[in-house]
C-alpha cells in the first residue's frame, strides 16, 4: 500500500514541475521584453486553468486521469494547479524578483522532498496526517534552494525556508499551493525591508544559467 502512494505521489510531484518553464518563460519574457508582457503570458496561463476547471465542475466533462495523480478531494473541487498558477502571479507581481523565484522553487522542489520522504520513512504524524520526518526533508531541501539564490542574506533565506516548512507542515485544508509561496515570499520580503536590501534586480538569464552550469565543473 505504501510502495502504491508512493508512486502516485511521485507522479504528481513530478507532474506539478510544470512550475519550472512558467518561471522561466516570466525571467526571459521579463528581462527580454517587459514585466508586464511576462506577468500577461502567466495570466494566459491562468485563463487556461480556469477553462480546464470550468469544463470539469461546471460541464462536468470527463477529464481524462491517465497516470491518476488526481487527489480524491480534486476530483469535485478545484486543482492544486490553480492555486500555484495564482500563487505565480501574486508573488512576481508583489514581491521583489529573487525573492519571488526562491519562493516558487522551494514550493516545487521542498513539498517533493517532504512528501516523498514522508510517506516513505515517515513515521512520526501529526494530526494533518504530515510526518516530522517529511518535515526535516522540506526544512533541508528548502534551505540548499534558497542558499543557491540568497546565499549573500543568511537571515533572509533562513526566514523563507523555515516559514515555508512550518506552513507547509501545517496547511490542511488551504492548499499549500497558494500558501506556502506567499507566506514565504512575505517572510523574506519582510526580511529584506527591515535590512534594507533591494532584491528587484534581474540579470541576462541566458548568462546567468550558462554561469550557473559552469559553477559545477
Amino acid at each position: 500500500m505504501r510502495a502504491k502512494k508512493l508512486r502516485k505521489e511521485i507522479l504528481r510531484k513530478l507532474f506539478h514541475l510544470y512550475q519550472l518553464p512558467m518561471i522561466v518563460g516570466y525571467i526571459v519574457l521579463r528581462y527580454y521584453l517587459s514585466e508586464r508582457i511576462a506577468v500577461f503570458a502567466i495570466v494566459v496561463v491562468l485563463v487556461i486553468v480556469l477553462e480546464y476547471e470550468f469544463l470539469r465542475l461546471d460541464l462536468n466533462v470527463k477529464v481524462p486521469d491517465p497516470f491518476g495523480i488526481m487527489r480524491k478531494h480534486e476530483k469535485k473541487n478545484v486543482s492544486g494547479m490553480l492555486f500555484m498558477v495564482l500563487a505565480t502571479i501574486v508573488v512576481f507581481t508583489v514581491f521583489d524578483f529573487r525573492i519571488a523565484v526562491t519562493a516558487l522553487l522551494i514550493t516545487v522542489f521542498g513539498d517533493l522532498a517532504s512528501a516523498l520522504i514522508g510517506i516513505k520513512y515517515g513515521k512520526h504524524k501529526i494530526k494533518t496526517g504530515k510526518t516530522w520526518e517529511g518535515f526535516a526533508a522540506g526544512l533541508v531541501t528548502n534551505l540548499m534552494i534558497a542558499a543557491v539564490f540568497l546565499w549573500e542574506y543568511p537571515l533572509i533565506l533562513f526566514s523563507m525556508a523555515i516559514v515555508a516548512s512550518i506552513v507547509e507542515f501545517l496547511t490542511y485544508k488551504l492548499d499549500d499551493n497558494l500558501t506556502v509561496p506567499i507566506s514565504s515570499a512575505f517572510a523574506g520580503h519582510t526580511v529584506a525591508f527591515l535590512l534594507g536590501v533591494s532584491l528587484v534586480q534581474l540579470t541576462n538569464p541566458i548568462t546567468d544559467l550558462y554561469q550557473f552550469l559552469t559553477s559545477f565543473f
